[in-house]
């Protein structure tokens, strides 16, 4: 499906059909995840789950000193 860029203040954006929406099982307010791969020159779109600590590659520290 061929969309267009257009600007929108001083940013682009690009939008997504209703039927793409559906699909994805996104509605309007949901976050989504962009990823991109220059050498491909793709961008996917992914729904945009709520990340935890371990999804953003932290990890949990016991505390150093026991009270």
């Amino acid at each position: 499906m061929l969309r267009k860029i257009f600007k929108t203040g001083h940013s682009a954006a690009v939008t997504l059909s209703k039927q793409m929406m559906k699909d994805l099982g996104l509605k309007v307010g949901d976050s989504v995840r962009l990823e991109t791969d220059p050498e491909k020159q793709t961008i996917t779109i992914k729904h945009g789950k709520k990340l935890n600590q371990l999804d953003l590659g932290l990890k949990a520290r016991p505390s150093l000193k026991k009270a």
